[in-house]
Protein backbone atom coordinates (compact mmCIF):
# COMPACT_ATOMS: atom_id res chain seq x y z
CA UNK A 1 0.00 0.00 0.00
CA UNK A 2 1.49 3.62 -1.20
CA UNK A 3 0.88 6.31 1.64
CA UNK A 4 2.85 8.61 -0.65
CA UNK A 5 0.43 11.80 -1.09
CA UNK A 6 0.41 11.76 2.89
CA UNK A 7 3.46 12.22 3.98
CA UNK A 8 6.50 14.48 3.61
CA UNK A 9 9.00 14.40 0.46
CA UNK A 10 11.98 13.57 2.58
CA UNK A 11 12.12 11.66 6.12
CA UNK A 12 15.41 11.24 7.62
CA UNK A 13 15.79 8.63 10.51
CA UNK A 14 17.89 9.21 13.08
CA UNK A 15 19.31 8.12 16.29
CA UNK A 16 22.48 6.48 17.56
CA UNK A 17 24.47 3.75 15.36
CA UNK A 18 22.41 0.13 15.72
CA UNK A 19 18.78 1.72 16.18
CA UNK A 20 17.83 0.20 13.41
CA UNK A 21 17.88 3.51 10.83
CA UNK A 22 18.89 1.02 7.67
CA UNK A 23 16.57 -1.99 8.84
CA UNK A 24 13.47 0.01 9.31
CA UNK A 25 14.65 2.42 6.92
CA UNK A 26 13.88 -0.01 3.19
CA UNK A 27 10.41 -1.16 4.87
CA UNK A 28 9.16 2.31 5.64
CA UNK A 29 9.69 3.27 2.47
CA UNK A 30 8.23 0.56 1.04
CA UNK A 31 5.09 1.17 2.98
CA UNK A 32 5.06 4.66 1.66
CA UNK A 33 6.24 3.75 -1.96
CA UNK A 34 9.31 5.98 -1.53
CA UNK A 35 12.80 4.76 -2.32
CA UNK A 36 15.63 4.79 0.21
CA UNK A 37 18.68 5.59 0.44
CA UNK A 38 21.80 5.02 3.42
CA UNK A 39 23.65 8.07 3.64
CA UNK A 40 27.17 6.11 4.91
CA UNK A 41 26.20 3.83 1.52
CA UNK A 42 26.35 7.42 -0.49
CA UNK A 43 29.22 8.64 1.54
CA UNK A 44 31.27 5.36 0.61
CA UNK A 45 30.30 5.35 -2.74
CA UNK A 46 31.31 9.03 -3.57
CA UNK A 47 34.58 8.42 -1.93
CA UNK A 48 35.55 5.13 -3.32
CA UNK A 49 36.43 3.71 0.24
CA UNK A 50 34.79 2.41 3.13
CA UNK A 51 33.95 4.26 6.37
CA UNK A 52 36.25 2.51 8.34
CA UNK A 53 39.10 3.60 5.86
CA UNK A 54 37.87 6.91 5.82
CA UNK A 55 38.27 7.01 9.33
CA UNK A 56 41.65 5.51 8.87
CA UNK A 57 43.24 7.80 6.60
CA UNK A 58 41.45 10.75 6.78
CA UNK A 59 40.45 11.36 10.53
CA UNK A 60 36.58 12.01 11.84
CA UNK A 61 36.88 15.51 10.66
CA UNK A 62 37.75 13.98 6.93
CA UNK A 63 34.17 11.95 7.47
CA UNK A 64 32.25 14.52 8.68
CA UNK A 65 33.12 16.78 5.97
CA UNK A 66 31.82 13.94 3.31
CA UNK A 67 28.91 13.36 5.24
CA UNK A 68 27.78 17.27 5.50
CA UNK A 69 28.15 17.04 1.67
CA UNK A 70 26.03 14.11 1.03
CA UNK A 71 23.33 15.34 3.33
CA UNK A 72 23.29 18.54 1.88
CA UNK A 73 22.42 16.38 -1.81
CA UNK A 74 19.80 14.94 -1.01
CA UNK A 75 17.90 18.09 -0.80
CA UNK A 76 17.39 17.19 -4.49
CA UNK A 77 15.12 13.94 -3.71
CA UNK A 78 11.88 13.53 -3.89
CA UNK A 79 9.89 10.77 -1.86
CA UNK A 80 13.06 9.49 -0.40
CA UNK A 81 13.43 7.74 3.27
CA UNK A 82 17.36 8.51 4.39
CA UNK A 83 18.97 6.50 7.00
CA UNK A 84 21.61 8.95 8.10
CA UNK A 85 24.51 7.82 9.98
CA UNK A 86 24.62 7.92 14.35
CA UNK A 87 26.20 11.33 14.01
CA UNK A 88 25.16 13.07 10.78
CA UNK A 89 22.60 15.20 12.79
CA UNK A 90 24.64 16.03 15.46
CA UNK A 91 25.70 19.43 14.82
CA UNK A 92 23.71 22.49 14.93
CA UNK A 93 23.95 23.43 11.35
CA UNK A 94 22.87 19.33 9.98
CA UNK A 95 19.92 19.54 12.36
CA UNK A 96 18.57 22.95 11.42
CA UNK A 97 19.20 21.94 7.67
CA UNK A 98 17.84 18.43 8.17
CA UNK A 99 14.60 19.96 10.27
CA UNK A 100 14.03 22.40 7.30
CA UNK A 101 14.17 19.81 4.32
CA UNK A 102 12.15 17.06 5.80
CA UNK A 103 10.77 15.33 8.55
CA UNK A 104 12.99 14.20 11.21
CA UNK A 105 12.41 10.76 13.44
CA UNK A 106 14.31 9.86 16.43
CA UNK A 107 14.60 6.10 16.73
CA UNK A 108 15.33 6.17 20.19
CA UNK A 109 17.10 2.93 21.89
CA UNK A 110 18.16 2.30 25.52
CA UNK A 111 21.76 1.85 26.74
CA UNK A 112 21.33 -1.70 27.67
CA UNK A 113 19.61 -2.85 24.36
CA UNK A 114 22.54 -0.50 22.67
CA UNK A 115 24.89 -2.70 24.21
CA UNK A 116 23.34 -6.01 23.43
CA UNK A 117 22.71 -4.76 19.55
CA UNK A 118 26.30 -3.35 19.02
CA UNK A 119 28.91 -5.96 20.76
CA UNK A 120 28.54 -8.19 17.89
CA UNK A 121 29.08 -4.99 15.35
CA UNK A 122 32.22 -2.85 17.56
CA UNK A 123 34.91 -4.59 15.01
CA UNK A 124 33.19 -2.52 11.71
CA UNK A 125 32.44 0.32 14.06
CA UNK A 126 35.41 2.94 14.37
CA UNK A 127 33.78 4.97 17.24
CA UNK A 128 33.76 1.75 19.05
CA UNK A 129 37.15 0.91 19.35
CA UNK A 130 40.40 1.53 21.23
CA UNK A 131 43.22 4.04 20.36
CA UNK A 132 44.80 0.69 18.60
CA UNK A 133 42.16 -0.53 16.69
CA UNK A 134 40.49 -3.23 18.83
CA UNK A 135 36.70 -3.60 19.08
CA UNK A 136 35.26 -2.38 23.18
CA UNK A 137 34.34 -4.92 24.83
CA UNK A 138 32.56 -5.10 27.72
CA UNK A 139 32.10 -2.24 30.61
CA UNK A 140 34.61 -0.49 28.26
CA UNK A 141 32.25 -0.71 25.55
CA UNK A 142 28.89 0.27 27.55
CA UNK A 143 31.03 3.09 29.04
CA UNK A 144 31.86 4.20 25.78
CA UNK A 145 27.81 3.75 24.55
CA UNK A 146 26.58 5.33 27.26
CA UNK A 147 29.10 8.49 27.26
CA UNK A 148 28.02 9.15 23.46
CA UNK A 149 24.60 8.72 23.55
CA UNK A 150 24.30 11.08 26.51
CA UNK A 151 26.38 13.92 24.34
CA UNK A 152 24.27 13.66 21.00
CA UNK A 153 20.86 13.34 22.77
CA UNK A 154 20.36 16.96 22.86
CA UNK A 155 20.30 16.86 19.15
CA UNK A 156 17.95 13.59 19.08
CA UNK A 157 15.71 14.54 20.88
CA UNK A 158 15.03 18.06 18.91
CA UNK A 159 13.31 16.02 16.13
CA UNK A 160 10.00 16.25 14.83
CA UNK A 161 9.24 12.82 16.29
CA UNK A 162 10.76 10.43 18.90
CA UNK A 163 10.05 6.77 18.41
CA UNK A 164 10.91 4.28 21.67
CA UNK A 165 11.99 0.72 20.07
CA UNK A 166 12.68 -1.10 23.00
CA UNK A 167 10.90 -4.06 22.81
CA UNK A 168 9.42 -3.55 19.40
CA UNK A 169 10.25 -5.45 16.61
CA UNK A 170 10.84 -4.27 13.21
CA UNK A 171 7.41 -4.41 12.12
CA UNK A 172 5.95 -2.42 15.19
CA UNK A 173 8.83 0.38 15.02
CA UNK A 174 7.70 0.39 10.97
CA UNK A 175 3.98 1.21 12.09
CA UNK A 176 4.95 3.13 15.09
CA UNK A 177 7.02 5.83 13.02
CA UNK A 178 3.83 5.92 10.51
CA UNK A 179 1.81 6.73 13.37
CA UNK A 180 4.16 9.64 14.85
CA UNK A 181 3.96 10.72 10.59
CA UNK A 182 0.18 10.60 10.47
CA UNK A 183 -0.23 12.34 13.95
CA UNK A 184 1.90 15.21 13.74
CA UNK A 185 0.17 16.07 9.75
CA UNK A 186 -3.02 15.72 11.52
CA UNK A 187 -2.06 17.76 14.30
CA UNK A 188 -0.40 20.78 12.36
CA UNK A 189 -3.19 20.08 9.54
CA UNK A 190 -5.81 21.33 12.53
CA UNK A 191 -3.80 24.12 13.73
CA UNK A 192 -3.68 25.76 10.48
Amino acid sequence: MQLRAAFPTRIYLTGFMGCGKSTVGPLLARRLGYTFLDLDALIERRAGRSIPEIFATGGEALFRMLERDALRQTAALEAYVIATGGGALVSDDNLAWALRNGRVVYLQVSVDELVRRLTPEAVGRPLLQDRQGHPLKGVALRQRIAAMLARREPWYRQAHHVVATDGLSVAETVAAVLHALRTYRVSRNERR
